[in-house]
């Protein structure tokens, strides 16, 4: 005789937590639980990770276009997007306006 269990949102999401590699799995079996996530698809931004052509990261100055792109896999897949830092210094700073901003300068 097999045996049932009943499974709330919140038990699936903190498990999803507690378990990143086991976040799409979860998501597969319970897609309703992840409606209305507070993440983005940044995936599903120009060229799925590679956000600047290799022609418009030249005009900006950078050696490629690696220098800023959507993190393409690991806990922060598709979340986050990656900072390349070779050769370069990133910093978070507010404005005179009190908006946030990403700074960019070479080490």
């Amino acid at each position: 005789m097999s045996e049932k269990y009943e499974v709330t949102k919140e038990a699936i999401l903190a498990m999803a937590e507690k378990c990143p590699e086991a976040k799409e799995v979860l998501r597969v079996g319970f897609p309703q639980a992840f409606e209305g996530e507070k993440t983005f698809d940044l995936l599903k931004l120009k060229n799925r990770h590679q956000l600047f052509t290799t022609e418009e990261a030249h005009r900006a100055g950078f050696n490629n276009s690696m220098f800023f792109q959507v993190r393409g896999h690991g806990e922060y897949e598709g979340i986050a997007f990656y900072l390349q830092e070779a050769g370069l210094k990133w910093t978070l700073v507010r404005d005179k306006d009190d908006a946030l901003c990403l700074t960019v300068e070479r080490k």
